[in-house]
């Protein structure tokens, strides 16, 4: 019962319960295909999939681990400086989520694009981020809406 409750596996489920809340908003904004053409719903449901799937694996891995070494006890080299790395990202994926129809793609993709490469990175060059992260915004807009035809939400209407 212990192996259940280690601080890594106790952040791995929260990253796990995340993932499928934010899944479960996905699926809400309504259904990725219609007409046989990609609606705007498709990407966040896409991104929710993978981040479900991903943090299922992290789990099981994890929980592997934990059975193959089978210590009860934490390693002394393991307590220093948490990484909040992966509940940034998911906190940053579910704000996505829930902006996307409000302040529309290109806005909520853009600050996503930016908040994931410093999340990762810092905050030097932030010149260049925010250039990496428009250019980003920018191509997504012209695979979904000029390629695939897909009508995207917009600030303006």
């Amino acid at each position: 019962m212990m192996m259940l409750l280690n601080r890594n596996l106790v952040f791995l489920y929260l990253v796990f319960a995340l993932s499928l809340g934010y899944l479960i908003t996905a699926i809400n904004l309504g259904s990725p295909l219609s007409d046989g053409r990609v609606e705007p719903s498709f990407f966040p449901i896409l991104l929710g999939l993978f981040s479900v799937t991903f943090s299922a694996i992290l789990v099981f891995r994890e929980f592997a681990s934990i059975k193959r070494s089978s210590q009860l006890v934490e390693d002394d080299s393991s307590v220093g400086k948490a990484n909040y790395s992966p509940l940034w990202v998911m906190l940053s994926i579910f704000i996505y989520i829930m902006a996307f129809q409000v302040v529309g793609y290109f806005l909520s993709s853009f600050l996503f694009v930016l908040s994931i490469i410093v999340i990762f990175s810092s905050l030097d060059k932030i010149i260049q981020k925010t250039i990496i992260s428009l250019i980003i915004a920018a191509l997504g807009y012209l695979v979904f809406e000029q390629m695939f035809g897909v009508r995207l939400p917009a600030l303006w209407g």
